[in-house]
């Protein structure tokens, strides 16, 4: 009888081992990167009072940010929800055309922030990007001891 020895499976190469490794780090930093990247690529947007998207920002997209002064429609309805924006410091203004959800606090009189697209002074909301700043929240508590 003869003994034939066992096939014993062979053993990658020591090399083909480190380019593998150097191959997989070099993917998956290259996906760390972009996806960096893709995080911070969104906010781009410039956020502007409506003085300033007056001067200059027409057929551009830019996150607005003022006062609501009067509003009509419904943001369900085809029309969409009109509203106007004043600027904080100034009495212009600026219609804005918007459907999407409108949050709870929305209101005549409540400053809010939208991203759009102004377009001839007129801002096309973003659908679902209206938000609405409430500065009571912020505003230190008076105490009975304190004067009105």
């Amino acid at each position: 009888m003869s003994e034939t020895p066992a096939a014993t499976p062979e053993e990658p190469k020591r090399g083909f081992r480190h380019i593998r490794l150097v191959v997989a780090l070099a993917v998956a930093s290259i996906l760390g990167t972009f996806a960096v990247y893709t995080a911070f690529a969104d906010t781009s947007i410039p956020v502007l009072g409506v003085a300033q998207a007056a001067t200059g920002y027409d057929g551009e997209d830019i996150r607005l940010e003022g006062r609501v002064t009067k509003a009509t429609g419904d943001a369900a309805d085809p029309q969409g929800l009109r509203f106007t924006v004043r600027d904080f410091t100034t009495n212009e203004t600026i219609e804005v055309v918007y459907r999407g959800s409108v949050p709870d606090a929305f209101r005549v009189g409540r400053e809010v922030v939208i991203d759009g697209r102004l377009e001839n002074g007129t801002l096309a909301g973003t659908p679902d990007t209206l938000v609405t700043k409430c500065p009571s929240k912020y505003e230190e508590q008076k105490t009975s001891a304190d004067p009105a």
